[in-house]
C-alpha cells in the first residue's frame, strides 16, 4: 500500500468480536459462538492507481478485476463490492483515509456511502498516518504541529463518520485503525490523550487499533527533537496507548528468507513467532492480519522486490498460501476475548494483495516483459471468487 517507509509498507483486514459482549453489526460470519468478524482494507484511490501499474495488467494475457478498472466514486461499484463481501462473511471494510489527500477522501462519501446497500455491511476509518510525513530511518515525527494535526483529523473523522448507522463499533465504541503507529515517535502519548479527550467532548470513546507489529520499528522516544532509532523489540509504552494491536502486512523486502513459496520460506513461522512476542510482551489484544500473497512488481519493478506467490507450493492450488495464513496466523492469534482478524486487502491491486474477484482466466507465468520479470516465474490465475469462498469457509460460522 503506497510508498515504502522505514521498512516496506504493505497491505490488511479486521475481525471484531468480544465473546458475548460486543455489538458490532454486520452480516457476515461473526457472532457469539460462530466464526470471526472479518474486515478487509478498502481503497478509494481508483481509477488513478490503476494507471500506476499493477501485476494483473502486466500478465500475458492480462487479467483484470471482475468489475474492470473501476472508479471508487461510483456507488454502483461500491454496491457490487458490498454485495460480494456481505455474501462471503466479510463484516466490514476498513476504509483508507489520508490526511494529505482530501480530494481522494471525497470518494468515501461519493461512492461507498452512497451505495444503496450500505446497510448490509459496516465500515471504519483506516487513518493513513504516512500522509503526515515520514522520513526514512527517522519515522513519523509527532512534533507539536503534527500532533495537533492528528487530533484535528480524528475529530473531523468522528464528526463526519462516527454517527453513521453503518459505522463499526465495539461495545458502542467507534473503531479507528491507525496505520504505521510503529513508525511514530515524539508526542504521540500527548496526541492520543488529547484525541481521546476531544472525542469524549463529542460523545465518543474510540476503540483504537494500532499498526504496531513488525520486524523492526522506530523507538518510542517521546522527544521529537531526538534522532530516530530503529529497534527490533516491541515498544511497550507506545503499544499500550492502543486498545488492540495489528500488523497491516508483515512483508519486508529486506527479508530474503521470506522469498518464494511459503512452504519453503521462513515467512509464516517467523510471523507466528513475532505475533507471539507481541502477545507475551504487551498484554494488549491482537488483531492478526492475513494476506493472500504479495507482488508489487507491476508498479515498482525497478525496486526488484521479491514476490510471495499465492500458492503455498508449486503443486498446490490457488489460494493455498492464504489458507495457511488464516490457519497459522489468523485463527491462533485472534484474541480469545476480541475475535478479530484483518485481511489485507479487498482491493490493493498495486501490491496484488486484493481478494476482490478477478475475471476468470487460466494460470499463466508469462508477462509483457517477455522474460517473466513481473511474475518471477510464479503462476497467476484469474481466480474469480476463490478468496471470498476461503474467507467464508475458513472464518465464517
Amino acid at each position: 500500500m503506497g510508498p515504502f517507509l522505514l521498512l516496506p509498507m504493505i497491505g490488511g483486514v479486521v475481525l471484531l468480536l468480544l465473546a458475548g459482549v460486543h455489538s458490532c453489526g454486520g452480516n457476515g460470519g461473526g457472532g457469539v459462538g460462530g466464526g470471526y468478524l472479518v474486515g478487509a482494507h478498502y481503497y478509494v484511490w481508483y481509477p488513478s492507481n490503476f494507471a500506476q501499474g499493477y501485476l494483473r495488467s502486466a500478465l500475458r494475457p492480462a487479467q483484470a478485476p471482475a468489475l474492470g478498472e473501476y472508479g471508487s466514486s461510483d456507488p454502483a461499484v461500491a454496491e457490487r463490492h458490498i454485495a460480494l463481501a456481505a455474501a462471503h462473511g466479510i463484516d466490514f471494510f476498513s476504509v483508507d483515509w489520508w490526511p494529505s489527500r482530501p480530494a481522494q477522501n471525497v470518494a468515501i462519501d461519493a461512492g461507498l456511502l452512497r451505495a444503496g446497500n450500505i446497510g448490509q455491511i459496516r465500515f471504519c476509518i483506516f487513518y493513513n498516518s504516512f500522509g503526515l510525513g515520514e522520513r526514512p530511518g527517522q519515522g513519523i515525527v509527532f512534533d507539536r504541529p503534527t500532533a495537533s494535526r492528528f487530533v484535528s483529523d480524528v475529530v473531523t473523522i468522528a464528526r463526519r463518520y462516527f454517527a453513521h448507522p453503518s459505522y463499526l463499533r465495539i461495545d458502542g465504541r467507534p473503531v479507528l485503525i491507525v496505520y504505521l503507529t510503529r513508525e511514530i515517535r515524539g508526542l504521540l502519548p500527548e496526541a492520543m490523550s488529547e484525541m481521546r479527550q476531544a472525542l469524549g467532548a463529542e460523545g465518543y470513546d474510540p476503540f483504537v487499533i494500532g499498526d504496531e507489529i513488525y520486524w523492526a520499528v522506530i523507538e518510542a522516544n517521546d522527544d521529537p527533537s531526538a534522532p530516530g532509532r530503529v529497534v527490533g523489540e516491541p515498544q511497550l509504552a507506545r503499544a499500550r496507548l492502543f486498545d488492540a494491536l495489528t500488523a497491516y502486512n508483515l512483508y519486508q523486502a529486506e527479508r530474503s528468507q521470506d522469498r518464494g513459496y511459503g512452504s519453503q520460506s521462513a515467512f509464516l513461522g517467523d510471523s507466528a513467532a513475532l505475533y507471539r512476542l507481541y502477545q507475551d510482551a504487551t498484554g494488549v489484544p491482537l488483531v492478526p492480519g492475513v494476506i493472500p500473497g504479495y507482488n508489487d512488481r507491476g508498479t515498482r519493478l525497478s525496486a526488484d522486490h521479491f514476490a510471495i506467490p499465492r500458492r503455498f507450493a508449486a503443486d498446490l492450488p490457488e489460494g493455498s498460501f492464504f489458507t495457511e495464513e488464516i490457519e497459522r496466523i489468523g485463527k491462533p492469534f485472534a484474541d480469545g476475548g476480541l475475535r478479530m482478524v484483518l485481511v489485507t486487502s479487498w482491493n490493493e491491486w498495486n501490491e496484488d494483495t486484493a481478494i476482490e474477484p478477478v475475471a476468470p482466466a487460466p494460470p499463466t507465468a508469462d508477462d509483457r516483459s517477455g522474460r517473466r520479470a513481473f511474475t518471477q516465474g510464479y503462476t497467476y490465475e484469474g481466480y474469480d471468487g476463490t478468496y471470498l469462498d476461503l474467507v467464508r469457509d475458513r472464518l465464517g460460522g
